[in-house]
């Protein structure tokens, strides 16, 4: 994310060949909920949950169940196919109450929430309305813009007081949408009579059911830290496309105006509190009180080569590593904004000093400066009027562009700000018109009475400049001041001629933050989410440079594992490990397998027709397709769409080649979290490339070439 955008993936089901034995799947999870109900009673110990349903007039048979565990750095997903009857049964080993949402996601996403607690037995009845056609849509949020379907709920069982009053309370607490505009004062007045209500609609709950204490805590949480979190995020929410929503990464100057002790509200709420761990409002609270007090800090942040490079294997010391980063941090704020003299040689091609002298002073004034609103518009192909087209300018500067909703570019001026909505292969080509553009585009050189030819020359110069390969490490920095010896010198400039690894704006100093803010559970539960975070977003170098320390200190051996799984995951998907083997049925029922392309390379393209992203690559994957053609080379396109009607429809309307599957397995096995995903594998089954990159597209035909 320039990385790749990521889109998680929707749920699918789990094995459909597994359907016709689904009801046995069903009695045995009941006879294995009764068993470990009678062990966990016996020993006054209960951790079993059970929650058992029927779904009336069903939008599809696949269900995904998301719980925040107490015990777990990430939130918890179980996958489920009902049976023929349309039942399903979820077991559930939990510490404490917790609440879970089963979800579709398809034709239309929408959410059922449960609550349940150790020793739990639920029965839920879900009946929806009866669902009409569904349009289709190219929208990059699988949710559809149209509202989901009613549906009513009724429980029995044990726990089923508690769903009861959730069931009332859950569509009004959904309901909630500020005003574009609201002004801080209304909007603090608003969100604290919302949190007055709801502890009203729970007083009056405990008066018309037998709520638990437990669900009562749970609730009490829920609600303190929704409006904390909401009162947090408000400076960074913003009215686009029709839509309220929450902006991240927002630097302190475009937040929305605060007065000065809007922020006191947070002496009224702790930041530790470890028995609302497992409350997914005061998960995002947590991060996000953190992520405020990052945002404030003014200090300068020294750029750590060791969050982007693996540098664990060469046995540096602290003090050498603060060293290397300090020196590294001077060097990019040295060079951060070379003059133009500095970067082509200008007495080569006959200038004078004075004109070196006006070209640098040009270059930096209007080298950086934004391209006019009008001429965005025209390079998109609108025709504007003379007076629209000074209408979009009057907003100077402050525009901004956002992925569309749809395949056409549409201007969207909500709020005082002026967004241009674009499908995302159209983002791409501006930033690509934006970098490639010549330097006599950048600046104006029509004062400067300088010949066709030497604007030529001042054109190839900075071009070639652009893109001349970076220098080396050594050859910006003094290593040898460093004290080290010239293999790992040598060490150092190799790392760092190959990849960095992205890293998300605030983590590294979210994750400091937290070890000088936070303690016990919480502290240990705050690192070990952002180190999740780290696996699941690519971040090898940034897990890397702390997964010892943590190790070491950490006291909850449940987090040290959860991570040290997906690390052991990571590590057999590694290059150079045998690509996973899997067998599904393609776009025509036929049996696909990965082991039937042996002998020839295997892009394995794991995708979505709900995932703008994905669609924004296929014109470079076009491309890709085109130049190997003659070779033996397999386009493996693995969808996780849950609507085999929107698959079909995009592989027809986008016209994509190749060797088309749908299966979320074949995406577990390949520990995808986040899509596009590219794999690329060598003709005996070897894994070449695990996270490849299309941006450059004679570089990954070159990687293919090289792989036959």
């Amino acid at each position: 994310m320039a990385r790749n955008m990521l889109m998680f993936p929707q749920p699918r089901s789990s094995n459909p060949s597994r359907r016709g034995n689904l009801m046995n799947v069903y009695s045995a999870a009941l006879m294995t909920l009764s068993l470990c109900l009678t062990a966990v009673g016996a020993q006054n110990q209960p951790r079993a949950a059970i929650v058992t349903g029927e779904v009336h007039n069903a939008p599809s048979r696949d269900v995904a169940f998301h719980h925040e565990p107490l015990l777990a750095p990430g939130p918890s997903e179980h996958h489920i196919v009902l049976d023929e009857q349309n039942r399903f049964a979820l077991l559930l080993n939990i510490s404490k109450g917790t609440l879970v949402t089963g979800y579709y996601r398809g034709e239309r996403y929408f959410l059922i929430p449960f609550f349940v607690e150790p020793g739990d037995s639920l029965h839920a009845v879900v009946t929806f309305a009866e669902m009409t056609e569904a349009v289709e849509s190219d929208s990059l949020d699988p949710a559809e813009e149209e509202a989901p379907p009613a549906y009513s709920l009724t429980f029995s069982g044990r726990g089923a007081d508690n769903n009861r009053f959730l069931a009332e309370f859950w569509p009004q607490h959904n309901a909630f949408d500020p005003d574009n505009g609201l002004k801080p004062e209304e909007f603090v007045r608003q969100i604290k009579q919302r949190r007055q209500d709801e502890f009203a609609l729970l007083a009056e709950g405990r008066e018309n059911h037998a709520l638990s204490a437990g669900f009562i805590d749970y609730m009490t949480a829920f609600f303190n830290y929704k409006w904390a979190d909401l009162m947090i995020s408000y400076p960074m929410f913003a009215f686009r496309d029709g839509h309220w929503m929450r902006r991240f990464h927002v630097k302190p100057s475009d937040r929305r105006e605060v007065p000065p002790d809007y922020y006191d509200f947070l002496q009224e709420i702790p930041l530790i509190d470890e028995k609302a761990i497992g409350v997914q409002e005061y998960r995002w609270f947590v991060v996000n009180a953190l992520d405020l007090e990052v945002d404030n800090a003014e200090e300068d942040r020294p750029y750590r080569l060791a969050d982007r490079y693996k540098l664990s294997g060469l046995g540096l010391s602290p003090a050498v590593h603060a060293r290397l980063d300090s020196m590294y941090s001077a060097d990019i704020q040295t060079h951060a904004h070379p003059k133009l003299s500095q970067m082509i040689d200008l007495a080569g091609i006959g200038l004078a000093e004075s004109t070196h002298s006006q070209l640098d002073s040009i270059y930096e004034y209007e080298h950086h400066k934004k391209i006019s609103a009008s001429e965005k518009a025209a390079w998109l192909g609108l025709e504007l009027s003379p007076a629209a087209q000074a209408e979009l300018d009057s907003y100077g500067e402050e525009y901004a562009a956002a992925p569309s909703r749809e395949d056409t570019t549409k201007i969207d001026t909500t709020g005082g700000r002026l967004t241009f909505y674009m499908p995302i292969a159209k983002i791409r080509e501006w930033y690509e018109y934006l970098n490639n553009r010549p330097l006599s585009a950048r600046i104006d050189l029509s004062g400067l009475e300088l010949s066709e030819a030497v604007q030529t020359q001042l054109d190839s110069m900075y071009f070639a400049y652009q893109n001349s390969p970076p220098p080396k490490l050594s050859e910006r920095i003094d290593l040898a001041a460093l004290g080290l010896s010239e293999e790992t010198q040598a060490q150092l400039d190799s790392i760092f001629a190959g990849p960095s690894f992205p890293v998300f704006r605030r983590t590294p100093e979210r994750y400091d933050l937290a070890q000088q803010r936070l303690q016990g559970r919480v502290l240990y539960w705050s690192l070990a989410r952002d180190l999740m975070l780290g696996i699941s977003f690519d971040n090898e170098a940034f897990v890397d440079a702390r997964w010892q320390s943590f190790v070491e200190s950490n006291p909850f051996p449940e987090y040290t594992e959860a991570i040290q799984a997906e690390l052991n995951k990571l590590s057999m998907l590694q290059p150079g490990q045998p690509a996973p083997d899997f067998a599904v049925k393609d776009l025509d029922g036929q049996a696909v397998s990965l082991s039937q392309f042996q002998g020839k390379v295997v892009l394995i393209d794991f995708w979505a027709s709900w995932c703008g992203p994905c669609i924004g690559d296929l014109p470079n994957l076009r491309k890709i397709k085109e130049q190997v053609a003659a070779q033996p080379v397999v386009f493996l396109n693995v969808s996780l769409d849950a609507n085999e009607a929107a698959w079909k429809q995009a592989i027809a309307k986008h016209e994509i080649k190749g060797v088309h599957v749908r299966s979320e397995q074949v995406a577990q096995a390949y520990n995808v979290s986040g899509i596009p995903r590219y794999y690329l594998v060598d003709p005996q089954g070897v894994i070449v490339e695990d996270r490849l990159r299309l941006f450059d597209v004679e570089e990954v035909v070159a990687k293919i070439k090289k792989s036959l």
